[in-house]
């Protein structure tokens, strides 16, 4: 039988089984089989030798700002708010268009890529622009139309930004890579008005919302002075979490607003770095997982973080909880590996598809290189994986049964035209900025 892919010769992450070397058949973009000896049995169109590398289920991002890609390292070591209201909303008021959104996009998306991501839900505006360039380079997304108050990008009002959202479904309703989600920034962007309206056009679509929620302290105490109510509870009130919802960053909420969570299947994007450089808090993430919460993994946007690695979000999640909780044996790896991926599909409920290698869901997947001296010796990949490995590692992707990185080098892009049009764009942004 002819087929398109057959990795072999790897170390095959499957989490209902220990690590083993096996390999893979993949054809019409999902997976066919895994086991042992397939090329005696099926006639490849590419066989990769996977000898001394890891292959597991690509690593799913589930709260990111893609295209502030060329914003990176631009304002650093600042409070939230004067963040963004003295840097990145005047950049963003400067510069957002159609074709910078395209550009930025495309260099978020490689850069993802290199990181092992194969799967992002994002929130940002010029949607079509950003699935251009995710469809051009090969990655699988959710692109959530950010949906505010206020005037923005190319938008006057909300009503404006939910009809947008409505044609891009139709547009990418068939795409293999696309989705749209509603992206209601947050609680203090966007009023209980828009707020109901996003939530009956996600539930109408059947498409996922994303909102920043309890991101700061300053915020719960603003949404309880001004409701009563905290801001997980002020949501439920009018049935937000009725549909499929990711909150990211979520670092403020009780054991009540827990429970809301949980009751309503609504997932967490956790986002350690970015909270942590711009100290808006952190919370023992245990208290969720006991009340029953799906927790995955974001890195936010490089902005604020300012680097898109998994790898880096998992070890330094696990061991912020471990030092949190005084608990050493909490968030152990392979349970970080897990929601990394499997966490991350289950939030974008796409677990049936993507998340891990099973035989029938898309091939999305990784190689990581250990014939190195940083990997080695291995007794366990899971623990690699969080604590020693870093994206360097990372040698090839394929999503939906395609290759996108071979070698380090991403096969539907040239990178070095990536580097001098964002080399071109940190100079007209550095000269507004310092000007300004």
């Amino acid at each position: 039988m002819k087929i398109d892919i057959l990795i072999k010769n790897g170390i095959i992450i499957e989490f209902d089984k220990n690590p083993a070397i096996s390999s893979i058949a993949i054809t019409d973009g999902k997976i066919l089989e895994i086991g042992k000896e397939l090329e005696q049995k099926y006639d490849a169109k590419q066989i990769i030798d996977a000898t001394n590398k890891i292959v597991m289920p690509g690593f799913i991002n589930t709260h990111s700002h893609v295209a502030m890609s060329y914003f990176k390292g631009l304002a650093d070591d600042l409070p939230l708010q004067e963040w963004l209201s003295k840097h990145i909303w005047p950049v963003e008021n400067k510069f957002l268009s159609a074709e910078f959104v395209e550009d930025a996009a495309l260099h978020g998306c490689a850069e993802m890529i290199k990181n092992g991501i194969t799967t992002f839900s994002d929130m940002y505006f010029f949607g079509d622009q950003t699935a251009m360039s995710a469809e051009k380079i090969g990655i699988r997304a959710v692109l959530g139309e950010g949906v505010l108050d206020l005037p923005v990008a190319n938008y006057q009002n909300a009503d404006e930004i939910f009809a947008y959202i409505r044609k891009m479904h139709d547009k990418y309703e068939k795409s293999e890579l696309i989705d749209f989600a509603v992206a209601p920034h947050a609680i203090y962007t966007c009023g209980k008005e828009n707020l109901i309206k996003a939530k009956d056009l996600a539930l109408e679509l059947g498409i996922l919302l994303h909102i920043h929620l309890s991101e700061t302290k300053q915020e719960v105490q603003n949404c309880i002075k001004k409701t009563g109510l905290r801001p997980v509870e002020y949501l439920d009130s009018f049935g937000f979490f009725e549909g499929d919802v990711v909150v990211a960053h979520a670092i403020w909420i009780d054991e009540n607003e827990q429970n809301i969570l949980s009751k309503n299947n609504t997932s967490i994007a956790i986002n350690t770095n970015s909270n942590l450089k711009l100290a808006s808090g952190f919370d023992s993430f245990k208290s969720y997982l006991d009340h029953g919460v799906n927790l995955s993994i974001g890195t936010d946007g490089v902005a604020s973080n300012n680097n898109l690695s998994i790898i880096e979000e998992m070890s330094f999640t696990s061991k912020m909880q471990k030092a949190l909780n005084n608990d050493p044996t909490i968030f152990p790896a392979k349970e970080m590996v897990q929601i990394a991926t499997i966490g991350g599909a289950k939030a974008l409920k796409k677990c049936d598809q993507i998340g891990s290698i099973e035989v029938g869901k898309r091939a999305d997947i990784i190689l990581i290189d250990i014939n190195n001296i940083e990997a080695q010796p291995m007794y366990d990949p899971y623990s690699h994986l969080v604590y020693s490995l870093t994206s360097e590692q990372i040698k090839d992707v394929i999503i939906n049964g395609k290759i996108v990185m071979k070698d380090r080098q991403l096969v539907n892009i040239e990178e070095k035209e990536l580097i001098e049009k964002a080399k071109y764009y940190q100079k007209k942004i550095a000269e507004f900025n310092h000007v300004r």
